[in-house]
């Protein structure tokens, strides 16, 4: 079900790492492998890019090429422990990345950066997927929505009664 979105606008292929349980992980191990293989990258994929952190850590430094990258910009799944260990045999690279540091250090750019995007939003070139939106009285389910993975997109909690009666 989360793999139609991503499909719909043009995805060459869409993997989903399952349940979160350890039958999920597996098999969405196998899948990304062979996936790897079947685009000529036999010693696995060269860049995870990992927004969920907690137990698919391990999983996706399975995945990656001996000296492969995973950036780290998230921990929806929580934090756990990273074995170095792991990140040794598997001689991988791994990078936190945080979006705030790097937008005090850097505020002119960052204003650029945002000034293009809201470009972008005001204009269609792109436009952010709106799952659901709730009024402020709701927030809790939002969060539950959200807490849940149920979610299909952007949650969105709206302050004001008029934004909301504009969206739906």
């Amino acid at each position: 079900e989360k793999a139609a979105l991503p499909a719909s606008v043009g995805a060459d292929v869409v993997l989903c790492y399952g349940t979160g349980d350890t039958a999920g992980y597996t098999a969405f191990k196998r899948e990304v492998k062979k996936v790897a293989l079947d685009l000529g990258h036999e010693k696995g994929v060269d860049v995870v890019v990992d927004v969920v952190q907690g137990d698919l850590f391990e999983v996706l430094l399975s995945v990656i090429r001996p000296m492969g990258k995973i950036c780290l910009v998230g921990f929806a799944g929580g934090q756990k422990r990273i074995r170095p260990g792991v990140v040794l045999v598997k001689e991988a690279c791994v990078v936190g990345s945080l979006w705030g540091r790097w937008a005090v250090e850097h505020p002119e750019e960052h204003f650029e950066n945002v000034t293009e995007i809201l470009s972008f939003l005001a204009n269609g070139v792109i436009r952010p997927r709106v799952d659901r939106v709730f009024p402020l009285d709701r927030f809790v389910e939002a969060f539950e929505l959200y807490e849940s993975n149920r979610g299909r997109g952007n949650t969105v909690v709206c302050f004001k009664e008029d934004e909301l009666l504009s969206r739906l």
